[in-house]
């Protein structure tokens, strides 16, 4: 993404003319910022609570989506899951986009890297002691551009780490038929 300063200077006067130049710096880097729980919460509630699969959803600190040992290695943990109503007990669509901050960033990567061949992953930003992975389900939204989205809102921290479901016609859409 690149930045643009514009100069204009004009004349005074009347029946002056203004002239403008336009001047292209070069492309501001980004600076990472650290991979928070509120900020993966600001993207996914916008992109998930969009989603016309998912009548309602909310952030919970239930563990389905996550597999032991890593579930026993976190120091925080949330997932997002979709109901049908409000209210209801038990999910349509559980976890479907997790956020985790582990004890230590080897414990992240570890994670990560188990994600390559997790059945239900899509993929899972990994960025310090921090991880939001993105799981299959019945929604619509292509989970891998809302993982890079969330990446984008952090200035470009971590690493992308693919699943196998990274590369489905829409990423982490599953049909219900």
């Amino acid at each position: 993404m690149g930045v643009s300063a514009v100069l204009a200077t004009g004349c005074g006067g009347s029946g002056g003319t203004s002239h403008a130049a336009v001047k292209s710096a070069a492309p501001a880097k980004a600076t990472p910022r650290k991979l928070t729980f509120d900020l993966v919460k600001g993207v996914g509630d916008t992109a998930l609570g969009g989603d016309r699969a998912c009548g309602y959803g909310e952030w919970n600190d239930g563990t389905f989506a996550i597999d032991k040992p890593y579930s026993k290695q976190t120091t925080f943990y949330r997932e997002y899951s979709c109901y049908e109503k409000k209210g209801e007990l038990f999910p349509n669509a559980a976890g479907q986009m997790t956020y985790a901050e582990f004890g230590t960033p080897a414990q992240a990567t570890a994670y990560g890297n188990y994600t390559k061949t997790n059945i239900s992953a899509v993929a899972v930003l990994v960025s310090d002691n921090a991880a939001v992975t993105m799981n299959i389900g019945y929604l619509t939204v292509d989970k891998m551009t809302l993982l890079k989205q969330v990446r984008q809102a952090c200035g470009g921290c971590g690493t992308i780490v693919a699943g196998p479901h990274a590369s489905d016609p829409v990423p982490g859409h599953v049909d219900r038929s």
